[in-house]
């Protein structure tokens, strides 16, 4: 057998480290970087004489009352957008969830103005975007997105120096298109897929790789992806995280 050389055992050391704290490096960007993947939402509106809009919104997430039975939806919008003016006129918002076959006419509605020259401009004319009145709230339902949650406004925030002003909405309803989950029809929250959905998601703030990306493939499910890299629970009983 060939005799391995201490000089050649420090070599392959020292490339591994090499290697390591390549991968490891980090530097960094102005603090406005915004190189994060998000879902992609329409989120639709109607104006103060009814006719409806929807536009991109990608400063969003979601919160939970102190109960925990209610969902508080908030995004974030220019107060000058025609999305924040229907949505203090309405009091009122829809979240829709756009699939790959769709991402064509929403990003169309992101990127076009509904008010025109003082009118008013029907993006749902153009790119033949089905929509019907939501049950709960005061906001159009996009009947092509495979998730829509209905909010009914609940208040705003705006910050010191601010570009958006925040927009905090009580989730009433909760849609997944019929043939979104499998099995139980009344748990389809629980058997939901986005893989199947045709689901996207978007990363902002990259000038030549933001934009939308499909959903290829399921990855891991959440608390079960630990437990395969420490199957005895890393040497200590981890507690429930109270998320």
């Amino acid at each position: 057998m060939k005799k391995i050389r201490l000089l050649d055992i420090l070599a392959c050391a020292l490339l591994f480290c090499g290697a390591a704290q390549a991968q490891a490096a980090k530097v960094a960007v102005e603090t406005t970087a915004r190189v994060l993947p998000c879902t992609t939402y329409l989120i639709a509106t109607y104006d103060e004489k009814g006719r409806p809009d929807a536009a991109v919104i990608d400063r969003a997430g979601i919160a939970e009352t102190a109960s925990g039975n209610n969902m508080i939806f908030y995004i974030s919008v220019v107060p000058t957008r025609q999305t924040a003016k229907n949505i203090e006129a309405s009091g009122a918002f829809t979240v829709n969830v756009m699939n790959a076959g769709i991402v064509g006419k929403g990003d169309y509605c992101g990127e076009v103005s509904a008010a025109s020259d003082g009118g008013y401009f029907d993006k749902f004319a153009v790119t033949g975007l089905k929509i019907e009145k939501s049950e709960t709230v005061n906001a159009p339902v996009l009947t092509e997105c495979p998730v829509t949650l209905e909010c009914r406004l609940l208040g705003t925030r705006d910050f010191d120096g601010g570009r958006h002003r925040m927009y905090l909405g009580e989730v009433l309803g909760y849609r997944l298109e019929a043939t979104a989950p499998e099995g139980d029809k009344t748990k389809g929250a629980e058997q939901y897929d986005p893989v199947k959905s045709n689901a996207v998601v978007y990363f902002a703030g990259s000038a030549e790789h933001s934009g939308y990306y499909k959903l290829s493939a399921p990855y891991g499910r959440s608390g079960a992806m630990y437990r395969q890299k420490y199957p005895d629970g890393g040497g200590l009983e981890p507690k429930p995280s109270g998320k």
